[in-house]
């Protein structure tokens, strides 16, 4: 091929590769990769806690707050998939989650008697759930 029949070529392919990388440019810049979308992670956390703490409570002390619940599995299930964390001695947990709404189970025999039955949870959130469960401790029957 002669420099003449080389420059006549490459003038003539030049507007195809131009068009040719700026679809890919373009293509590069639209993919988004599968963990890391658009819809981000955000934060859930909270404590867990039982009451009542004991079967009697004295009159004249201001009543127990509640005691943790350690070791508890909480599981976190949406988007197709499920999450699960436990808790720390202090009855405490966190966990990062996918933007989205989870619902929430708490692995236990006690019975839940305050917190969300489902987070909801944005990019960059931090969401807080926390839990009261029924230790069962009751005034034995006389």
């Amino acid at each position: 091929m002669t420099s003449r029949g080389l420059a006549a070529f490459l003038t003539s392919v030049k507007p195809v590769l131009i068009a040719l990388v700026m679809v890919a440019t373009a293509a590069c810049g639209a993919y988004q990769f599968p963990s890391g979308g658009s819809s981000g992670t955000g934060n859930v956390s909270g404590q867990v806690v039982a009451v009542p703490c004991s079967p009697i409570e004295p009159v004249n002390e201001r009543p127990c707050g509640g005691r943790p619940v350690a070791g508890l599995e909480i599981d976190f299930k949406g988007n197709g998939t499920t999450v699960s964390t436990l808790t720390g001695p202090k009855g405490s947990y966190t966990v990062d989650l996918a933007a989205g709404t989870w619902k929430v189970t708490l692995k236990t025999y006690m019975r839940v008697l305050s917190g969300p039955p489902a987070v909801t949870v944005t990019s960059g959130s931090t969401v807080v759930a926390d839990y009261v469960l029924d230790s069962g401790l009751r005034v034995p029957a006389q």
